[in-house]
């Protein structure tokens, strides 16, 4: 079965003439309640049911544990078929002639060239690799690694290589494999010739006559695999003078560095096992982690940490841990990931190594016991925020307990679970040695709170802590599809505060544009977990909207989030504004000024009435 697979056109028609309410009574005893059938969940112990059908919209939902998804998915859990045995089955009870499916000529072609591409990029890493272990050429490299104490086991491990300083060995490398050139351009390890600015390269010398030179020169390459152990890409470390000091593979149809991490393919060998993953920001950080072994550790790859690294990490632990230079930039770049942790439901938290260490330097200068020590205390990132700002403002003063109070209230809100909330705002009230009831009237009172009438759409459990306007929206888009279009048009969900919310609105909106309608059972087979939970949930909540209030209601909430962000664009243009004006010279002044008054003329027209888009 697993050799062929079935058309898209044909599952649909199968999602389409199988009732989802008869597969489920086959195992469930359902009552209608409204629009929906409530049933004791089949797949956890309850007394009380939480488990709901949709006939209509053909999925289901337990709000019990969470489970959800079209028919195929409920067969597939209930009865522990395969999604290929799933098909079968529901082929053969609804009469539907069921045939495999061959691959299309351009299916064919795009993964013959995605074979090549993988081919490429392998050849490279051979290159690379023998230039540092056999060659005479490599002895830099060697010389280098050595001096940075980097043993061979990690090199082999790691398939560690060297680019030499010459300007075409992986080109005349590949064209002997008769690569198409091309394609290597495509995975920037090759350049054309006449996209150099180097008047050396332009005259031509110490090059032959070809069109193309190599993008890795001088450089310990890194070579990026995912978690199949295919090469997606490269990371080159400069040896000697010369900028830029780190450089990576162009984006590609392999690689893209938002969403691939460095050294995961061991890691999640060992993430449950140690029950976490270590976090850092470089290469050498990650070889020296293995090296002494911290298998569980990742890197990522020149940028920074991302909601897709976070949720790709959260399938083998939930345990976190960032090990960011302990510099102004790297606070920062801790302080930015917390979001992402709250947004997906994952415990971060942070280790301090001390000032001018990385874990690199750190662990060869043998402190390996107390980094050990610092893994075992790292400290919950919303702690280290929590002490941030304590730093940041004066916590002795009434302004600095009041900016204390809002930003670090702002930062609770996006904590789901309500028990761990209510810890850190008791937390919060020590700290400032105010009341907890006085922080949580800052929420009540937040613009973020004030809701438009929900006119029929049941509430969310307590739990949740997304904008209400921005859950309305998108049920909105649930049970008024037709309301996409407008939705579209004013490009609110760029303007959403929830990463998840975001994007599962623009799935919505992709699919109703693909399609010219909204096929909420199909969505579900192309979402991920996260998401289709959601999806369910707002779908089987009835909407008791009436057609005439729709509009409005749309519009109230656009209006809401649109006022929010501009609250908050104001408040960060503001406080960049004071920190300019505390410049001596006061540089970007003037165009951060233009900047607010180009605000106030925003904020201006949405108290008007109108909707300028953001």
């Amino acid at each position: 079965m697993a050799d062929s697979f079935f058309s898209e056109e044909k599952i649909s028609e199968i999602r389409e003439r199988a009732s989802i309410l008869e597969v489920v009574s086959d195992y469930v005893g359902l009552k209608k309640t409204g629009r929906n059938y409530k049933g004791l969940c089949p797949f956890h112990s309850e007394k009380t049911p939480s488990f709901m059908v949709n006939e209509e919209k053909q999925i289901f939902h337990c709000f019990g544990c969470g489970e959800g998804g079209d028919v195929f998915a409920f067969l597939m859990k209930a009865g522990h078929f395969s999604f290929p045995e799933a098909a079968e089955e529901l082929a053969k009870r609804y009469g539907i002639k069921l045939l495999r499916k061959e691959s299309s000529p351009v299916q064919k072609k795009e993964m013959a060239k995605r074979e090549v591409l993988f081919r490429i990029n392998q050849l490279a890493s051979d290159y690379f690799h023998d230039l540092l272990t056999q060659k005479r050429e490599g002895e830099a490299g060697r010389k280098y690694l050595s001096q940075r104490n980097v043993r061979e086991q990690v090199i082999k491990e790691h398939q560690l290589g060297y680019s030499p300083e010459r300007w075409d060995g992986l080109v005349q490398r590949l064209r002997e494999k008769k690569v198409p050139l091309e394609l290597a351009w495509e995975l920037g390890l090759i350049l054309p010739k006449k996209k150099v600015g180097d008047s050396t390269l332009q005259e031509g010398r110490g090059l032959d006559s070809t069109n193309w030179y190599d993008a890795f020169r001088r450089r310990i390459i890194f070579p990026i695999f995912d978690l199949h152990q295919r090469v997606v890409g490269f990371g080159g470390r400069l040896i000697g003078e010369g900028q830029p000091k780190y450089i990576n593979s162009s984006e590609s149809s392999l690689y893209h560095k938002g969403e691939v991490l460095y050294g995961l393919p061991a890691a999640r060998r060992y993430a449950s096992e140690r029950n976490g993953v270590i976090i850092v920001e470089g290469y050498f950080d990650l070889l020296t982690l293995h090296q002494y072994g911290w298998m569980h550790s990742v890197a990522t790859l020149g940028t920074a940490l991302t909601a897709h690294h976070i949720r790709t990490l959260k399938r083998y632990t939930k345990n976190l841990i960032t090990v960011f230079d302990p510099d102004p930039a790297g606070i920062q770049a801790t302080l930015r990931t917390l979001p992402l942790f709250l947004e997906e439901e994952v415990t971060g938290r942070a280790v301090l190594l001390p000032k001018g260490e990385d874990p690199d330097t750190f662990l060869k200068k043998g402190n390996l016991e107390d980094f050990e020590k610092r893994l075992a205390g790292a400290i919950p990132l919303i702690d280290f925020f929590f002490e941030w700002l304590m730093k940041a403002h004066d916590a002795k003063s009434i302004d600095g307990k009041v900016n204390i109070a809002k930003e670090g209230m702002a930062m609770i809100r996006r904590i789901p679970d309500k028990i761990r909330k209510d810890f850190y705002v008791r937390t919060l009230a020590e700290r400032l040695e105010i009341k907890e009831s006085i922080l949580y009237e800052t929420i009540q009172s937040s613009p973020r709170e004030r809701i438009p009438s929900a006119e029929g759409f049941k509430k969310r459990p307590a739990e949740e802590s997304f904008s209400k306007s921005e859950e309305l929206v998108l049920r909105l888009m649930v049970h008024h599809p037709e309301l996409i279009p407008t939705i579209s048009e004013e490009r609110i969900l760029e303007e959403f505060e929830s990463p998840l919310l975001k994007r599962l609105g623009q799935e919505l909106e992709g699919l109703f544009q693909k399609k010219g309608k909204l096929d909420l059972a199909e969505m579900l087979g192309r979402v991920e977990e996260g998401l289709k939970e959601r999806l369910c949930g707002y779908a089987v909540q009835e909407s008791g909207v009436e057609e005439h209030q729709r509009e409005r209601i749309l519009k109230d909430c656009i209006e809401k989030i649109r006022r929010r962000k501009l609250k908050k664009d104001e408040s960060d243009l503001l406080r960049r504004i004071k920190e300019a004006e505390r410049q001596k010279e006061g540089r970007g002044l003037e165009g951060l000024l233009m900047e607010h008054q180009e605000l106030a003329k925003r904020e201006k027209g949405l108290l008007k009435g109108g909707l300028p888009k953001g």
